[in-house]
């Protein structure tokens, strides 16, 4: 299929954001150190059970529920905290990238713009409550309801299907370059998040800033 890139100029209409590593930081690091602490393990084996690529798949695709995860988690670690307090732990590894903040609402005013990520239940409701554009998201496309996980096809159509947006006139920003391939493959405009000034600089050649 036929790759479209940013040199192309397009008429944008929806500028469609990833979550972790775009819209926030994401540290795992210093919760797996916390559990480790509290359970005796290495900080590798805890970020094993508690952020396994694995087993997250299992609840950012609602093959099991988050609460399951933190049960099974606790159980497996050994540790004497209860699923809430667990469930806040977990989601302290979302940090906002609040200077990115500015840009994502200068472009809201002139364009649809949606979320795109591979997340679970817990991170989008505690994103929801930082992201000062959340009610302007839409739509949003989110793994745990839609039983599929980028770069999974069926994601992508999940976009395409809820925004009714031609494929060439959406920009997919993600910092993974899998992802973007995907994206590409599906006939959008795929930008691999590096930093916020080259993405800044791809908006403007693309006459979006």
């Amino acid at each position: 299929m036929r790759q479209i890139t940013l040199s192309q100029k397009s008429p944008i209409e929806l500028v469609a954001f990833d979550l972790g590593n775009v819209l926030t930081d994401v540290d795992e690091k210093t919760v797996s150190i916390k559990l480790s602490k509290l359970s005796g393990r290495t900080p590798d084996q805890v970020h094993n059970i508690v952020f396994g690529k694995a087993r997250k798949a299992l609840f950012e695709t609602a093959t099991m529920s988050f609460d399951e995860h933190a049960e099974r988690s606790i159980a497996a670690l050994g540790i004497d905290i209860s699923v809430e307090e667990f469930t806040a732990l977990y989601d302290s590894v979302l940090i906002p990238y609040e200077e990115m903040f500015p840009l994502v609402e200068k472009i809201a005013e002139n364009y649809r713009i949606a979320l795109v990520s591979n997340t679970s239940e817990p991170h989008w409701n505690f994103a929801k409550r930082f992201l000062p554009f959340s009610e302007l998201l839409n739509p949003v496309i989110v793994s745990y309801e839609v039983d599929s996980m980028k770069p999974n096809p069926v994601f992508y159509q999940a976009l395409l299907d809820q925004s009714q947006i031609a494929p060439e006139k959406i920009l997919f920003i993600d910092d993974l370059a899998i992802n973007i391939e995907a994206a590409r493959a599906a006939g959008m405009i795929g930008h691999q998040f590096v930093s916020q000034q080259n993405l800044e600089q791809s908006l403007i050649d693309l006459g979006i800033i």
